[in-house]
């Protein structure tokens, strides 16, 4: 099945005095023995906001699925909130996917789910990702400003949604102008992460752009940085460590900002 969608439309509002129940739906962590402690967090959090009728975790790969758990909600309004770092095949794609198979996709009420914005495209990124570096190179005493910046996303062979966020996001970056410069690399496509190490002359600070703190923020990247043999390469911690990043979620989320997705509304799907 796919999902149809009318490029045009935007998703509804919540109709006055429904509390939806919010799904914070993730890939599921393979690898770095973290259990998707982020989504898990976020829900603890979200719970004790009354705005929702419910927030439960996810996940596309693991269980508990977004099928299952979609497939199990009582009639009401549902807002999706991915856990990705770009708006590509798994948003766009996948939990269309799950959500017609379990059958909520085909509602009759056009309210009943909202997909929003994926965390990656959050506006609050960018300051976080300086605040991380900055804070990497003071606890290593060295001049952030002296130092190369790389994002390191995950990328992906067949379609552009990653590159496209990770260079939007080096661009921002770019211009608050608080590093000697700013690089992207990826792990599934070029530039890779060791091409970039080698090609960089000056000492590196190295942000990994993952919603959460599994194999590739875990093994992957410092393996890569381990290969490079450098000594002048800093690695931030994970962008989902401490309150940061939550902070921003949360609060987006529970004041109500809108971070929905014109296009993206589940209503109805064709096989």
């Amino acid at each position: 099945m796919s999902g149809t969608r009318s490029p045009s439309r935007v998703a509804p509002a919540i109709k006055p005095g429904t509390r939806p129940v919010l799904l914070i739906v993730s890939h599921g962590e393979r690898g770095g023995g973290r259990n998707d402690r982020f989504a898990h967090g976020l829900v603890a959090r979200l719970r004790e906001h009354a705005g929702f009728a419910d927030v439960q975790a996810c996940f596309l790969s693991k269980e508990p699925s977004l099928k299952k758990v979609s497939a199990a909600l009582p009639p009401g309004p549902v807002v999706i909130y991915p856990l990705f770092m770009a708006d590509g095949y798994f948003v766009n794609k996948a939990i269309p996917h799950q959500l017609s198979e379990s059958g909520i996709g085909g509602a009759a009420d056009e309210d009943a789910i909202t997909v929003l914005r994926p965390l990656g495209l959050h506006p609050g990124l960018p300051e976080l990702v300086i605040r991380l570096a900055l804070e990497t190179a003071e606890g290593a005493g060295v001049d952030a400003g002296a130092h190369q910046l790389l994002l390191v996303a995950h990328g992906s062979k067949h379609e552009p949604a990653s590159r496209e966020v990770t260079e939007d996001l080096a661009t921002k970056l770019r211009e608050r102008d608080r590093f000697a410069g700013v690089s992207v690399s990826f792990l599934e496509e070029p530039p890779f992460v060791s091409e970039q190490l080698a090609a960089i002359t000056r000492p590196v600070i190295v942000v990994g752009l993952f919603a959460g703190q599994g194999m590739h923020g875990a093994v992957d990247v410092p393996e890569a940085i381990a290969g490079s043999q450098r000594d002048d390469v800093l690695l931030a911690a994970p962008l989902t460590e401490g309150n940061g990043l939550a902070e921003l979620v949360c609060d987006q989320l529970a004041s109500g900002t809108d971070t929905r997705k014109p296009g993206i509304l589940v209503d109805h799907f064709d096989p």
